[in-house]
């Protein structure tokens, strides 16, 4: 298997901030966070409203329970989507601005080869 990163650190918090770099490099993301399951952001890229917005609503678009007019105000009407990431120290969530997001699978395995290390 080809190693694709650039950057690596065996700081697991910056190693992580690498991946989310790097994911929002390759697929254009405005703004991308991973957050904790409490909505705290463990890395994150974007303009600061962009990334607290994506924190806040993160695990509800996650699950599908985000209502409408909770993410509209988060994202200011932008698209947004999420993904959960189930780690053995509890979830994570992706969240990015834009719509289907491609390679947030990819970046889901990456978040436990990271949290393993």
């Amino acid at each position: 298997m080809m190693d694709r990163r650039f950057k690596r650190s065996a700081d697991r918090v910056e190693a992580l901030q690498f991946l989310v770099e790097s994911v929002a490099d390759r697929t254009g993301a405005r703004a991308l966070v991973l957050v904790d399951d409490d909505g705290c952001i463990v890395a994150g890229l974007g303009m600061p409203e962009d990334v607290v917005g994506l924190a806040r609503t993160a695990r509800d678009v996650a699950w599908g329970r985000a209502r409408t007019e909770q993410v509209d105000v988060a994202t200011r009407g932008r698209d947004m989507s999420a993904r959960a990431v189930a780690t053995p120290d509890g979830m994570l969530y992706f969240a990015a601005l834009g719509e289907q997001m491609r390679g947030l699978g990819d970046a889901s395995r990456a978040v436990l080869r990271i949290l393993a290390a």
